[in-house]
């Protein structure tokens, strides 16, 4: 055979040996190839948040009528409330409480 039918080589000619973290692969020059080794995991479901419906757990901020930022405290949410309305005092800023479904308007 000559140098140039190995170019043409089918995929058996080639060798692979496993490693902890890496395929290393020798084609049929023998020259060693390492290729990373692909893992297939299954992704993490994504929390849909949707802005046109309220939260149905902890408490949000709503800032002239839209749904904003969710808290587990409603202490965490006055705190980004009083901030956004000592910034922006023209804003109206309400926290809702998703459990009692009530909406307070912050002063």
């Amino acid at each position: 055979m000559t140098e140039d039918t190995h170019h043409d080589a089918p995929a058996a000619a080639f060798e692979t040996s496993f490693h902890a973290d890496q395929i290393i692969a020798v084609n049929a020059k023998g020259i060693m190839m390492k290729k990373p080794l692909l893992s297939v995991e299954e992704p993490e479901p994504k929390k849909s948040v949707r802005a046109d419906r309220p939260p149905t757990e902890g408490f949000a901020t709503i800032v002239d009528g839209h749904f904003k930022s969710e808290f587990d405290a409603i202490e965490a949410a006055e705190v980004a409330g009083r901030k956004l309305k000592t910034a922006y005092p023209m804003l109206q800023v309400e926290i809702h409480d998703a459990a009692m479904r009530v909406r307070t308007l912050l002063s």
